[in-house]
């Protein structure tokens, strides 16, 4: 069985109820089809903190937040598509504070894959 825990982007919240995400979990869609007939068990739904882009601006509990994650060890870190950003030029960037989430989980050993229902 594999422990899944999903990352999305807190100012997402403002348009997003996550059932993409949690239907492609459920369906197995998306990047969620890697695994085939395998078992899933979602460990966690969770997001960041916000950023500097974003109306939400406290860091305040992240360190606890990612603790948490760690402790939990899962075997993939889904993270979704809304962590992504459109510049000024056109181009899609990951959120600064997401990749820095990212790289702190890839440090503690854990799996990240880019996507969920997407």
């Amino acid at each position: 069985m594999k422990r899944i825990v999903i990352l999305h982007c807190l100012h997402s919240n403002s348009v997003c109820t996550g059932a993409a995400c949690l239907k492609a979990f459920n369906k197995k869609t998306g990047a969620f089809a890697r695994y085939g007939e395998e078992p899933l068990e979602l460990e966690a739904f969770w997001s960041c903190n916000g950023c500097g882009d974003c109306r939400f601006k406290h860091q305040e509990g992240i360190e606890e937040k990612l603790e948490r994650i760690i402790s939990l060890k899962p075997d993939v870190v889904h993270v979704g598509i809304c962590v992504k950003q459109r510049t000024q030029d056109g181009q899609v960037v990951t959120c600064k504070k997401i990749e820095e989430i990212c790289e702190r989980l890839e440090a503690a050993g854990l799996t990240i894959v880019e996507g969920t229902h997407r």
